[in-house]
């Protein structure tokens, strides 16, 4: 540890604790000193986030924002719901936090975002019958597109989607838009499906082998983006919430906590 992470660390500490967040007083996680609950929304987005056999919330993102949130002191008390009720809710201020989430500038005015906790990579899910060598977003003139209606894609293919560039947009609205994303791939309803990586090749491999005639075209659609966890800015103190967190991420991504995680999970560990 250096010392110029030992002092954000710890001034990041003595300010939450001067500040007494969100009512109630303030107790770090050492010496017995019990856990202060933390309401924090989430939705199912395995392999990032969900919901064991168990009934607890388990996943990549969901333990890097447990484990940090545990050592400033706090107990997450995660609330699985569908992903645009999350983000109402963590809005007007019933959440503290939620995560996993892109930054956009729409969610900035809403939200402290922290520095970021994963990546992601959007491609084309397809047939593997199909032959996909796409070089820009025109290529797809003619295929019939199917995406996640409340997912934050990159902005080129948000864009595109105005613009009306494909003949066919089909937008999903489930609770669980990727699986059912797959599903209309697997039966000849649409010709591709725009997915994170990680999170439709897991569940390629969870109901195998139904799934087993889908591959992707490698070209990402956009940048690799970066996850965040972000705290409503109508939480009380969120801001000084968001830099203890940041500060405490930090030093346990020198630890080499997160690379750890992603490995566990079956990820890249793409941050450093």
């Amino acid at each position: 540890m250096n010392l110029h992470g030992l002092s954000l660390a710890l001034l990041a500490r003595i300010s939450l604790l001067a500040l007494g967040l969100s009512g109630g007083g303030f107790a770090l996680a050492s010496d017995g000193a019990p856990l202060k609950s933390l309401p924090i929304g989430v939705s199912e987005f395995r392999p990032f986030e969900y919901t064991a056999p168990s009934g607890r919330v388990v996943g990549a993102d969901t333990e890097i924002v447990e484990q940090v949130l545990m050592r400033l002191g706090y107990q997450p008390q995660f609330m699985m719901q569908p992903w645009p009720r999350v983000q109402r809710e963590a809005a007007r201020g019933a959440f503290a936090g939620l995560f996993s989430l892109t930054k956009t500038p729409e969610r900035e005015q809403l939200y402290y975002f922290t520095a970021p906790i994963n990546t992601v990579k959007d491609v084309f899910f397809k047939r593997k019958s199909m032959a996909l060598d796409w070089k820009t977003l025109d290529d797809l003139r003619t295929l019939r597109v199917s995406s996640a209606a409340t997912y934050g894609y990159a902005p080129e293919f948000r864009q595109a989607l105005a613009e009306k560039r494909f003949a066919e947009v089909h937008e999903i609205y489930d609770d669980d838009p990727q699986l059912r994303g797959l599903r209309r791939l697997a039966s000849g309803v649409t010709d591709v499906f725009i997915c994170e990586i990680s999170v439709c090749s897991d569940l390629i491999k969870l109901h195998a082998p139904a799934f087993d005639q889908i591959d992707f075209a490698p070209q990402s659609i956009g940048p690799v983006r970066t996850f965040h966890m972000a705290f409503s800015k109508n939480w009380p103190q969120a801001e000084a919430l968001r830099d203890a967190f940041d500060a405490e991420l930090a030093q346990q991504q020198s630890k080499g906590l997160l690379r750890r995680i992603y490995q566990k999970y079956g990820m890249e560990p793409a941050l450093k």
